[in-house]
């Protein structure tokens, strides 16, 4: 049982717990996620079953499009609402322009500073552990190349903005809105987040919290394979190459037709049998020309 099963977790579960419900209900031990949300986020989490689970790569490196608060005044360790204060101020003032040109200055940064509590790893250690036993210095953290395609204000109060942004995967909203108050110099903290879209997966497709306690055969869960890879192009096997496939081996001149024009350098393509049978993904690669080479079976 293969699967790809969008699924809209609310405020407050972490997205272990979303997989952990969706085990018991399916009755199944092959699953996993793509995309980690925080307990406070709510949104779209992309949850794969069976062999889809040797998949997460692909499914993770989708751009994210999210819609999230922030709270200016206070800075946290965290660089959002669960993290203890470390910088405080009372009277300040939103400026139009400011938060405009700023929102600008975010949008071209080409690298963000992860935040102090995040799960990338320094030395092999998370970096939440060594922030928890005081053994990281902030000023010590790497940047990391980002890239962020929408930021749009949404809506201004008196100490908070609401936010629309499409970005690269492995960007953090978060620090986006510390680095927002900062670019501003009034503390600031992301209050409230949600995950609208993953790639071309958008959260109004996604079940809630109570369709995961049941499952109804005849209408099961979540998309095949076939559904969740429908987006990309389609390149077709030809009869005499589907046993070497079988066997990984890679394809030659003549074994696929298609795409008419290859993707990018790095991006995915769906090799299928003439009936639309998804067999297999491969990756555009360069050799030193652009070329298909197989990278993950799925039959």
């Amino acid at each position: 049982m293969s699967r790809l099963i969008l699924v809209d977790k609310p405020v407050g579960p972490t997205s272990h717990d979303m997989i952990s419900t969706l085990r018991k209900t399916l009755g199944i031990k092959k699953i996993g996620h793509c995309g980690t949300l925080d307990p406070m986020a709510s949104g779209l989490l992309l949850v794969l079953t069976g062999k889809a689970t040797r998949l997460a790569e692909i499914f993770g490196d989708h751009e994210k499009t999210y819609r999230g608060t922030v709270r200016f005044g206070n800075e946290t360790t965290t660089d959002d609402r669960e993290g203890e204060v470390t910088r405080q101020l009372e009277n300040f003032t939103l400026d139009d322009n400011a938060l405009a040109d700023a929102l600008i200055e975010l949008k071209r940064r080409p690298t963000q500073v992860p935040p102090a509590f995040s799960a990338i790893k320094v030395g092999g250690i998370p970096m939440y552990k060594l922030a928890r036993a005081g053994q990281l210095n902030v000023e010590d953290i790497p940047s990391r190349p980002v890239r962020i395609d929408h930021l749009e204000l949404i809506a201004k109060r008196d100490n908070e903005v609401d936010l629309e942004m499409t970005c690269s995967a492995g960007t953090y909203v978060r620090a986006l809105a510390r680095d927002l108050g900062r670019l501003l110099e009034i503390p600031a903290h992301l209050s409230a987040l949600r995950r609208l879209k993953s790639g071309p997966f958008h959260v109004d497709r996604a079940v809630d919290k109570d369709r995961l306690l049941w499952e109804d055969s005849t209408a099961p869960m979540g998309l095949s394979l076939e559904e969740g890879f429908a987006h990309l192009p389609a390149a077709v096997i030809q009869e005499g190459y589907l046993t070497r496939l079988g066997f990984g081996a890679q394809p030659e001149v003549g074994d696929l037709v298609g795409p008419e024009e290859l993707p990018a350098v790095g991006d995915w393509v769906r090799m299928i049998t003439a009936e639309g049978k998804l067999m297999a993904l491969a990756r555009v690669e360069e050799d030193p020309d652009p070329v298909l080479r197989l990278r993950r079976s799925v039959s």
